[in-house]
C-alpha cells in the first residue's frame, strides 16, 4: 500500500559528542536524559530572558548522538544559538541535508523504508507520521500530494509555525504546547525562569494562540479579530477550503473562548468566525 504523503520543508542539526546530551539538558525545554534511542520530544530552545529562539523537535539517536528539526530557513538560526554557549565542551553542532515527508493520518504502517526515521505523533486529536530520509531520492512506497495539504491540516490542528505563530518575542506559555513542549521536573536549562513561572501565575499569558473557523465564504482577512468594533485578537496563519475558512490567531487575555468574533475581509466586508480553544 502506498502512503499519501506531503513533502515539508525542514532544516535539521545534528548534536554529537561524548557531552552532547548534558549540554542539551542545558539548553532545551525538554528532559534529553530522559530519552531512550529513538524517541522524539517537541522542545523549545530559549533565550536567557524566557522567551522562544525556535521551537523544534529532538529525536535521540545514541546518547551522544542527537538529530533537532526545525522549521525552514531557521536551522542557521538554532545553529548559532547553540553554538554561542559551546565552550569548553566535547560537541559538535552541524547542519545536515536531509528530507523530511507528512502523512496526513496514521495508517500504522510498518516503517521498512531504507535510512529511514518514521515518527507517529498526535496533536490535539489530528494524527500524523513524518518520515525523515537522509537523501532526497523519493520513496516508491511514497504518492506525493499537494502541499496545500499540509497547510491546511496544520492549521486545522492548531500547530504553530515559527515566522508566523512564533517570533523572538513569544511567550511559550502563550502556544499552549508546554505540556508536551517542557519538562518541569528536569533540572536548569537556559530561560527557565521565565516558563516555570508563566506556568504558575493564574492569569495566564497577554494572547493565546487558539483556532478560527468560518462558515460563510472569506477570500483573506486582514489579520485582526474584532468584538464590536474592538480588537480582541490577531491571526496569524489562514486558508480558505470551498466556502470554509480556518485560521490560527492570538486571543486577548480575559476573553473567554469558545465564542464568536468578527473579521473584516479583504473586500471589507465584515464577517462573522468562531473561535475556539487548541484542545477544544
Amino acid at each position: 500500500m502506498k502512503l499519501d504523503v506531503v513533502k515539508r520543508e525542514k532544516d535539521f542539526l545534528r548534536i554529537s559528542g561524548t557531552e552532547a546530551e548534558s549540554y542539551l539538558q542545558g539548553q532545551l525545554s525538554q528532559d534529553v536524559e530522559g530519552m531512550s534511542d529513538g524517541e522524539s520530544r517537541f522542545t523549545f530552545l530559549l533565550q536567557p530572558s524566557g522567551k522562544v529562539d525556535a521551537w523544534l523537535r529532538i529525536t535521540r539517536q545514541t546518547q551522544n548522538d542527537y538529530l533537532l528539526d526545525v522549521d525552514k530557513n531557521y536551522g542557521e538560526l538554532v545553529l548559532a544559538r547553540l553554538k554561542r554557549f559551546l565552550l569548553r565542551t566535547d560537541c559538535t553542532v552541524e547542519i545536515l541535508n536531509y528530507f523530511l515527508y507528512t502523512e496526513i493520518g496514521n495508517s500504522r504502517t510498518e516503517n521498512d523504508f531504507v535510512d529511514c526515521i518514521a515518527i507517529p505523533y498526535s496533536w490535539f486529536g489530528f494524527e500524523f507520521t513524518d518520515y525523515i530520509f537522509k537523501s532526497e531520492s523519493f520513496s516508491e512506497g511514497f504518492t506525493l500530494i499537494d502541499d496545500q495539504t499540509w497547510t491546511e491540516a496544520r492549521i486545522k490542528a492548531g500547530i504553530p509555525e515559527m515566522g508566523k505563530e512564533i517570533d523572538t518575542s513569544t511567550i511559550p506559555a502563550s502556544l499552549g504546547i508546554v505540556d508536551f513542549s517542557v519538562s518541569f521536573t528536569k533540572g536548569c536549562y537556559t530561560g527557565q525562569e521565565l516558563v516555570a513561572r508563566m506556568d504558575s501565575r493564574k492569569g495566564g499569558t497577554p494572547y493565546r494562540l487558539v483556532r478560527i473557523s468560518g462558515t460563510s465564504r472569506i477570500a483573506a482577512s486582514q489579520g485582526f479579530l474584532l468584538n464590536n468594533g474592538e480588537k480582541i485578537g490577531t491571526i496569524t496563519s489562514e486558508v480558505v477550503i470551498g466556502s470554509e475558512f480556518f485560521a490560527l490567531g492570538f486571543l486577548k487575555r480575559g476573553v473567554e473562548s469558545p465564542t464568536t468574533a468578527q473579521i473584516v475581509d479583504e473586500d471589507f466586508s465584515e464577517k462573522s468566525v468562531f473561535i475556539m480553544p487548541l484542545e477544544g
